[in-house]
């Protein structure tokens, strides 16, 4: 609850929110530095189009359909996953052609959450179409659009967007209300430095992609692994010596049984993963609630804080320091790998260096290699995410509203053991690399404008490191990075990047690859 008294900040909204303090004292810091325009005076070309359901896709042949993107397959960095986009039927690039994406749009969420931006990247699926929840905009040539991106994405931003909502059952923010955000209207030596921050996070998730298209091809070709392998009838015939102590359908999937039968095929080594790794996983937490949760101590790794090789430290929760020391078998360490077990099974992540302590939570088992063991860490994650295994989880799985995986049917996933493995396990260790500087890149960005907008930096400081890297020497650029932690620019939390010259190495590699 607030009380606010407007006086010369009146405008032509009369909502509660639209004046909730917040965003009048926003508005006054980015008014006070002089250089306010509305978004709608830098878009030159801004445009939403379809609202569908998917399912008039059925029956087309996959030739007949486009890419159709959602704020869904956008994450809370901007980055989008096409692979998860959903269809549409191909004329409808005809029907709809200001629909199509272009490369270099932004894309503002305007409908649903509101939270979500993103950018059209160089290389996109063709004919993809852009949902009637995302605004598509295009900016002058003096606006650098990524820049604009982080400003959005900012904490003053997401602001300034959210008090321009209405609908009471599904958020929504109308062309002239999403027109009239104001925005910091920097140098545009700024923007670029600013802007170019949102552009190498870009290129460093390209590259992460080629990585993880490389390590998929070597494994293939090691493998001799084909995915027609899977596809196959849904029922099948078991010889006697595949038969085991299971006789029920689940166990014995097809698709379990011709993965099993094409190794053997191919002569290929296959391990059991208790050969390679201890697993401890608690089925409870003795009595742990939400009460013992708290905002500082040990975090509580779940399984919906990680994926695709980032753990998102910021979506963390702490428990109490008495709970942590009880549980010391699912303490998890740098190398060790968590695998979950409950809900959305089979998900696998290396731990990496983190600041804190970690453990696994009761939805997670801790995977940790055995002194005896040859196999590395990032190629077994690999492993357990391919297709030869994840049709092993779901055979050895139980439960139907909650998919679970017992410690015991763990132990029993067959590994396979190639000569590229440590090929594997070195792009895929770059590739979570990468993925977690982009995701660093994408806040540096946001901290960045926000402390424009809060006077802890000024746009001198910007302008001289944008042009001494524009002379080839990035010293400024070093120090200003350095003044980067988790929580802002000079913060009290641990530093944003913990080793600025892999950042420059992978970023020299990712622009030459």
């Amino acid at each position: 609850m607030y009380t606010v008294r407007i006086h010369s900040q009146l405008e032509d909204r009369l909502d509660a929110e639209f004046y909730n303090p917040e965003a009048l004292k926003t508005v006054q810091k980015i008014d006070a530095l002089g250089k306010t325009k509305r978004l709608g005076q830098l878009i030159v070309d801004g445009y939403r189009v379809v609202y569908h359901g998917t399912d008039s896709t059925n029956g087309i042949p996959e030739e007949k359909l486009l890419p159709f993107l959602s704020p869904t397959q956008i994450d809370d960095q901007g980055s989008i996953d096409f692979s998860a986009a959903d269809k549409l039927p191909l004329y409808y690039k005809d029907d709809y052609p200001k629909g199509l994406a272009v490369a270099g749009e932004l894309l503002i969420e305007v409908k649903g959450n509101v939270s979500k931006v993103g950018m059209i990247p160089e290389d996109f699926p063709k004919y993809l179409m852009v949902s009637g929840s995302l605004y598509k905009a295009s900016f002058n040539a003096e606006t650098n659009s990524r820049y604009v991106l982080a400003f959005l994405k900012s904490k003053h931003g997401q602001v300034l967007k959210n008090r321009l909502t209405s609908n009471t059952i599904i958020n929504y923010i109308a062309k002239d209300a999403l027109y009239s955000i104001p925005l910091f209207a920097a140098n545009s030596d700024v923007q670029r430095y600013i802007g170019d921050k949102v552009r190498q996070a870009e290129r460093l998730r390209a590259w992460a992609l080629k990585l993880e298209q490389h390590a998929s091809k070597s494994f293939q070709e090691d493998f001799h692994w084909d995915g027609a392998v899977l596809s196959v009838k849904p029922f099948n015939r078991l010889s006697v010596d595949e038969l085991e102590n299971r006789l029920d359908l689940k166990y014995n999937s097809p698709q379990r049984l011709a993965a099993i039968r094409h190794a053997k095929k191919v002569n290929a080594k296959l391990q059991q993963l208790d050969e390679l790794v201890e697993i401890s996983a608690m089925i409870g937490w003795k009595g742990l609630t939400t009460e013992n949760y708290t905002t500082t101590g040990p975090w509580l790794l779940r399984g919906v804080e990680f994926g695709s090789g980032v753990i998102r430290t910021e979506d963390l929760v702490c428990v109490e320091e008495h709970k942590y020391l009880e549980q010391p078998q699912i303490h998890l360490k740098e190398g060790d790998i968590a695998f979950t077990k409950d809900g959305t099974i089979g998900k696998a992540i290396v731990v990496p260096s983190l600041p804190n302590r970690i453990a696994a939570g009761s939805t997670v088992a801790r995977l940790r290699k055995k002194a005896t063991s040859d196999i590395d860490a990032y190629y077994l994650e690999f492993a357990l995410a391919h297709e030869f295994v994840q049709c092993q989880i779901s055979s050895f799985a139980t439960g139907v509203a909650q998919p679970h995986i017992t410690q015991e049917w763990i132990a029993l996933l067959n590994i396979p053991r190639i000569r590229s493995e440590s090929f594997i396990a070195s792009s895929w260790r770059q590739h979570h690399i990468s993925l977690n500087l982009a995701k660093q890149l994408t806040n540096a960005a946001k901290f960045l404008v926000e402390a424009l907008i809060e006077g802890k930096l000024t746009e001198v400081e910007l302008i001289d490191a944008e042009q001494a890297l524009q002379a080839g020497n990035n010293q400024s650029d070093r120090g200003l990075l350095n003044r980067l932690r988790v929580d802002g620019v000079d913060g009290q939390g641990p530093a944003l990047f913990g080793d600025l010259d892999e950042l420059y190495n992978l970023l020299t590699q990712a622009e030459g690859g």
